[in-house]
């Protein structure tokens, strides 16, 4: 048996059923004995950062370790910016990469990887030897797991073609893995639990690690008997929608009402959300509060804008427990659920001035919520676009929602939205990515038409870099550095091999997403929306106007 045999039989081991990549001289082999196995399917991309992208989003959606597979040197390079991002993204990853071997004198693409993977903020593993290959592997599997990260595992070319003389033995990573801390410690838990029976405005942000830990029925739970507002993150857009007392997302994407409000409270617990930068708007969102966390994850590294309690254990665990004791103490209070908050919650929206050059990206986002069917998978690029997603476009139930934000790097949306339609087929995708950040990656189009992958695509396209032209309006520059005009991208999805429509009215997109839906396969939507209408937070930021955004409600 090869050595690429064998690593092909440990990937098998460890779970994967999927990969993404690029095929070159220092992975073909190895390509090759995994693709023999009929449980394993291959995404070929057509650029090495995208596949990485894809594995990320695939983790994102599945739970499992997602893996992409790229050559030697420029192959590696090509994924830096992606390998960031899916290290801020906390997503367990690894990236299979191969290496020139050692005093090669051919050194064309021989560099030092080592140095650049641990750049881009990725962990190196590299295999030393037959006889330490299996444990090795192993450790690369286990470190992206516990400490769910991206992984470099290294496979120097020459090794790979050698022969085994002898049985090979894997053990997966998992065997290895500790349990973890689910159940919350109650010395950790008590004084939350004092803090919320004390609090007269209490407030709960739940993010991406409560919808993991199924805890909505449960935070709704404590919500309503301590009086508490129910918020999210970014990450957890949507989880309560419906629910009387939502106040929608907190941070930078907050509405006018739920930035009043915030600012009004005395105690915030996040659940499962980080409660970061752009979540706590730099620490000023809620400068009354003392706050505290429910993480699975242990503590964090840092202190952060905000200090204050926290509890390592499952969230919806946690908050389970909080209701027992809260019961048990016949705590069930009016606290911020009060006739003045439903005065602020119910106050009649501002009324905007459409804009004249373009459709007004407030109705695009939420005609578009309204065309989502329920159960939908959303995928959201990044860029200036993406603050209209998160502040006007209602998601239907049982909506997921991934963004593509975490390294705030534009272009990476396209290969997100290829992963996580990758990990769940069937199930009805519609993805938005920017007009620049389409000109990134646009040959990914025809990764997703020859893998019959199924994606409405709307192009957010405001003929340019938008974030980048407020700014220079904003500064007195001259905006047309960061504007161009239009490709027609129905025609480019076309001679991929896919179908689409260029909208002329924004009341189409709901029949567009619809026919795109029933067609199957991929379907471009470009809707050519103002150029020159900010989004409030911009808005906020860079022209120091006040935010009218409403607060969004289910159409459903």
């Amino acid at each position: 048996m090869k050595v690429y045999e064998a690593i092909a039989r440990s990937l098998v081991a460890e779970g994967v059923t999927d990969f993404f990549g690029l095929m070159g001289d220092g992975n073909m082999w190895l390509w090759g004995a995994l693709c023999r196995d009929p449980s394993v399917k291959a995404y070929s991309l057509r650029h090495e950062s995208m596949a990485v992208s894809a594995a990320d989003g695939y983790a994102r959606t599945t739970g499992k370790v997602g893996v992409a597979m790229v050559t030697c040197g420029p192959g590696l390079t090509q994924c830096g910016t992606s390998l960031i991002a899916a290290y801020r993204g906390k997503t367990p990853l690894v990236l299979v990469a191969g290496e020139i071997m050692a005093g090669a004198k051919n050194r064309t693409q021989s560099m030092d990887q080592r140095r650049f993977v641990e750049a881009s903020s990725a962990r190196f593993h590299t295999i030393t030897s037959i006889d330490n290959m299996a444990e090795e592997i192993a450790e690369a599997f286990y470190a992206a797991r516990l400490h769910r990260g991206p992984v470099v595992l290294n496979l120097p070319m020459d090794l790979q073609e050698e022969e085994f003389d002898w049985d090979y033995d894997y053990r997966p990573s998992t065997d290895f893995l500790p349990p973890r801390i689910e159940t919350p410690n109650p010395d950790q838990l008590a004084p939350v639990i004092d803090k919320l029976v004390a609090a007269e405005r209490p407030v709960i942000i739940a993010g991406r690690g409560a919808i993991a830990a199924g805890a909505r029925d449960e935070i709704v739970k404590l919500g309503d008997r301590v009086g508490a507002l129910l918020a999210t993150s970014l990450q957890g857009k949507g989880l309560f929608a419906g629910e009387k007392w939502d106040i929608g997302i907190a941070g930078a994407f907050a509405s006018a009402p739920s930035e009043q409000l915030l600012a009004d409270a005395d105690f915030v617990l996040g659940v499962g959300a980080e409660l970061g930068y752009y979540t706590t708007e730099g620490g000023l969102l809620f400068p009354s509060a003392e706050v505290a966390r429910i993480d699975i994850k242990a503590m964090p590294e840092e202190i952060g804008v905000i200090p204050g309690l926290y509890v390592q254990a499952d969230g919806r665990r946690a908050v389970a427990a909080i209701n027992e004791a809260l019961e048990a103490r016949q705590v069930r209070k009016e606290g911020f659920r009060t006739s003045a908050t439903r005065a602020v919650l119910d106050a009649p929206p501002y009324q905007f001035e459409p804009p004249a050059d373009g459709f007004d990206p407030r109705a695009l986002a939420g005609r578009l919520g309204a065309a989502l069917p329920e159960g939908v998978l959303f995928t959201c690029g990044a860029g200036h676009f993406f603050s209209w997603i998160g502040m006007y476009m209602p998601l239907p139930k049982r909506a997921e929602i991934q963004y593509s934000y975490g390294f705030g790097a534009v272009g990476q949306g396209l290969g997100v939205a290829i992963g996580t339609g990758a990990g769940n087929p069937g199930r009805q995708h519609v993805a938005v990515e920017g007009d620049g950040s389409m000109m990134f990656n646009i040959q990914e189009l025809e990764t997703i038409v020859r893998h019959k992958m199924q994606m409405v695509l709307v192009v957010w396209n405001d003929g340019g870099y938008g974030a980048e032209v407020h700014k220079l309006i904003a500064k007195g520059f001259n905006e047309k550095l960061a504007q161009w005009e239009s490709p027609d991208f129905v025609a480019l999805a076309k001679a991929f091999g896919g179908d689409g429509v260029q909208l002329s009215n924004v009341s189409q997109i709901g029949e567009a997403v619809a026919e795109g839906l029933r067609k199957g396969g991929l379907y471009l939507i470009d809707a050519r929306v103002s150029p020159t209408t900010p989004t409030e937070g911009y808005s906020k930021v860079y022209y120091g106007r006040e935010n009218h955004a409403p607060l969004l409600r289910p159409v459903w």
